[in-house]
């Protein structure tokens, strides 16, 4: 690791050193793919999951269903993923992985090219690249698939902006302004947040290839590079305008009540711990999403090590101040952001979330290489001070273990996240418990009904319904209105035979040897003990029929159309009939008898619970 933080301004530097580093580089690249592919893969579909490969599945492609928002994100690439993830018949985790984990790929190769490009191929920015590597603030969204759809790809776009737009600036070429802005183009067909690039474009260019005080810095910068100020005005208007008439937001209000919550959770103490490879301990109340938890000595510590770490480059360095302002910028963005559409929904625990930080990781990156380092072309950069103000500087090898620490305490608490998905995903042993105990069954009927709200919360409907949410990973379960065997699921996703928990029966029986007798000519109806209340119920019909015969039941507003068989039965009617205090019988076939003994109104539970 000798000279780690050397400057080395030679943008021709030896072929055998950028081969050494390009090496390095693409080793540890192969190394994060590694584990993370050991982290994704054992982990399971979660929430948004299901919902955006059903939509993927029912929706014809198109430029309608690429441009249908999604939850107050405009996101056709998420969409397109979706599509393709929605191919087979039923889910498959592996798929899913699979593209995040790709996504994830090219991100790092993104960070390691801009690194490459703004600072030159030294083996200084190896440091910076461990640290995006490491980080676990990026491991959310690697775990949860639908919100990597978003941020995953925003990374790369992040880094790949960067390296253009430098590129550019140094030589003006009209095909690295192209690059650029297509580059961003994709970022907005992926995350909104891909506007926050645009400020980040526009202090490059002013505070390292521009000089002088802030107005002339605007005149050179304007003067040299109107064609990319005019395309980046216009189309950050035009992407913005869309956004904001075409795109339901989540809130209309802000979030003020939970500004300070907020401020504390996710600049305070969830940043702050992240950038040293924190938090190294998790909060599971909403596992298997994770909320940053850390010790309360080790957010001081990183507010001391971070204080320590910008006096003593701005000590050692010149103009390093201009970087951390610009990270400071970016996060003050994410906040309101954050402040201003989630928070006033889910509340201030928002902000011990990473996954609304992920990006976060990527302004990080770049602030400490602005720092640390000079900027092959620029007008000015970062650069030792011809007389430090601190004498004593630190050895490549103190700097080099304290890299290493933070890339090892940052996979240390990646590897915790990961074991979360992997042991307290209910999703993921509710649902293989019901595919395991439906299995040898080519068939099995199943009352409709909510999953655990850890799985998916009561607001999520109708993708908390068993109707919806099973038929995406098994073509074993049916959700019938009629059935002569009915099951349902317990807590823990096991499938029962179902017994109704009662509300209602009907009347006894007349005693005539046939019960409530029915027949073609005369029908029948059958009252009940009570009326019912206006919620849809589950029917238990025992009966004796002379023979095979359709039949129609007929409860309030509702009716299904089914059949009896011969000899003795039971037959579950689903009714969503509203109220009523009667069940009647039709359309049965010439020539057979229904006698009725019971009818039971209620809602399925498991066989020996019912009432």
């Amino acid at each position: 690791m000798k000279g780690l933080w050397r400057d080395r301004v030679d943008p021709f530097a030896g072929v055998a050193l950028r081969h050494q580093v390009w090496l390095a580089g693409g080793l540890m690249i192969l190394v994060q793919a590694a584990f993370r592919a050991w982290a994704v893969y054992p982990g399971f579909f979660y929430g948004d999951d299901y919902r955006l490969v059903r939509e993927a599945g029912l929706d014809k492609f198109g430029i309608s269903y690429l441009t249908q928002p999604y939850d107050a994100q405009f996101m056709p690439y998420g969409r397109m993923v979706a599509w393709i993830a929605a191919r087979p018949e039923l889910m498959e985790w592996s798929l899913l992985a699979t593209s995040s984990l790709i996504a994830q790929v090219v991100a790092g190769v993104a960070c390691f090219w801009m690194l490459g490009t703004v600072f030159g191929w030294r083996w200084g920015i190896l440091g910076p690249l461990a640290l995006y590597l490491s980080c676990a603030m990026t491991m959310p969204v690697l775990m949860w698939w639908a919100a990597g759809l978003n941020q995953i790809p925003l990374q790369a776009v992040f880094f790949a902006t960067i390296a253009a737009w430098v590129h550019y600036l140094r030589n003006r070429s009209w095909w690295w302004l192209l690059a650029t802005f297509l580059i961003i183009a994709f970022g907005l067909l992926c995350y909104v947040k891909t506007l926050l690039l645009f400020p980040i474009l526009a202090f490059i260019a002013l505070a390292y290839f521009s000089e002088g005080r802030p107005i002339r810095r605007v005149r050179i910068a304007v003067r040299a590079s109107w064609p990319a100020v005019l395309a980046g005005l216009a189309g950050a208007a035009t992407f913005t305008a869309y956004y904001v008439t075409q795109v339901p937001q989540l809130a209309t209000t802000g979030g003020s009540s939970q500004f300070g919550g907020l401020l504390n959770g996710m600049l305070g103490t969830s940043f702050a711990v992240g950038a040293f490879g924190g938090p190294w301990r998790w909060d599971d109340k909403i596992a298997p999403a994770g909320l940053a938890d850390p010790p309360a000595w080790a957010v001081h510590l990183s507010w001391v090590l971070a204080a320590l770490i910008i006096a003593y480059l701005a000590l050692r360095r010149e103009r390093t101040l201009r970087a951390w302002l610009m990270l400071a910028a970016y996060l003050a963005a994410d906040f309101t952001l954050l402040l201003t559409t989630r928070a006033p929904v889910v509340g201030a625990v928002t902000g011990s979330e990473y996954r609304y930080l992920t990006d976060s990781t990527c302004a990080l990156t770049l602030a400490v290489s602005l720092a640390s380092m000079q900027i092959l072309g620029a007008v000015q950069s970062s650069v030792p001070r011809s007389t430090p103000l601190l004498i004593r500087g630190l050895s490549n090898r103190v700097v080099a273990v304290g890299v290493t620490l933070v890339v090892v305490s940052g996979a240390f608490s990646a590897w915790g996240y990961a074991r979360m998905w992997h042991t307290e995903n209910v999703g993921d042993h509710y649902l293989h418990t019901a595919i395991a105990t439906m299995q040898g069954s080519d068939e099995v009927d199943l009352a409709d009904q909510d999953v655990p709200a850890t799985i998916i919360a009561p607001f999520g409907f109708p993708y908390n319904r068993t109707r919806i949410l099973l038929p995406l990973v098994s073509n074993t379960a049916r959700f019938p209105e009629a059935t002569d065997s009915l099951h349902i699921l317990d807590e823990n996703g096991a499938v029962h035979r179902a017994d109704l928990d009662v509300a209602a029966s009907s009347l006894p029986a007349p005693e005539n040897g046939c019960g409530w007798k029915v027949t073609a000519t005369s029908g029948g109806s059958i009252p009940l003990e009570r009326e019912t209340n206006g919620f849809s119920w589950w029917l238990k019909i025992e009966y004796l029929a002379s023979g095979d015969s359709g039949v129609r039941v007929v409860a309030g507003d509702g009716d299904v159309t089914t059949e009896v068989f011969r000899g003795l039965g039971d037959l579950y009617v689903y009714i969503t009939g509203g109220v009523f205090d009667e069940v009647r019988f039709e359309d049965l076939d010439p020539g057979v008898t229904l006698c009725v003994d019971t009818i039971d109104v209620g809602t399925p539970v498991p066989e020996g619970e019912g009432s």
